[in-house]
């Protein structure tokens, strides 16, 4: 399988083709890329579920994750 790198310009070219040049030059644009990229991402610190309902049934999920067919077995399901 043959796989392209497309240039600034448009061309493509076969990254079996590239120099060693070219392939450090793309990979550090790729992790610039990347951190760029996760820079911009928003950042949640911190999850926080508000009213009880809500509350209940995230507990619920966890614990059925957690222990998973011995819940049905304690509550006879």
């Amino acid at each position: 399988m043959t796989v392209y790198w497309t240039m600034r310009n448009g061309n493509k070219i076969s990254v079996d083709n590239m120099d060693i040049t070219h392939l450090r030059n793309t990979l550090k644009m790729i992790i610039r890329s990347s951190e760029k990229a996760k820079a911009k991402a928003p950042v949640r610190d911190r999850f926080e579920v508000r009213g009880e309902i809500a509350r209940e049934q995230i507990e619920n999920e966890m614990l059925n994750e957690l222990m998973g067919d011995e819940l049905d077995e304690w509550y006879g399901c």
